[in-house]
């Protein structure tokens, strides 16, 4: 299959991080020849470009959102049994106080 025929026909969801930015990349050089040749892009480019880059920044967000998580579990996982009673108190005060004031 031809980069073009891939440019035009990916699928989401079979698709890896690393193959849409390798077709990002053919998308804006296409872009860029039919700019060079003074030609009319043909809309399918650049509705395809803004599909691949908002997945990639999807992707990119749910990594880093994955990350924090993992550093979250790490990080409680440190801490002393005084810390953990602690947040658990502070965390029942609050709770017992929205009660009282429902």
């Amino acid at each position: 299959m031809s980069q073009l025929s891939q440019f035009q026909n990916f699928n989401l969801d079979q698709t890896t991080l690393d193959e849409l930015i390798a077709l990002s990349v053919f998308g804006r050089q296409l872009r860029a020849e039919y700019e060079a040749l003074q030609l009319e892009e043909p809309e399918w480019v650049d509705v395809q470009l803004k599909t691949i880059r908002r997945e990639i920044h999807a992707r990119n967000a749910d990594a880093k959102e994955a990350r924090l998580r993992e550093i979250d579990a790490r990080l409680d996982a440190l801490k002393t049994p005084g810390e953990k009673r602690t947040e658990l108190l502070k965390e029942k005060a609050k709770l017992e106080k929205a009660v009282a004031g429902a």
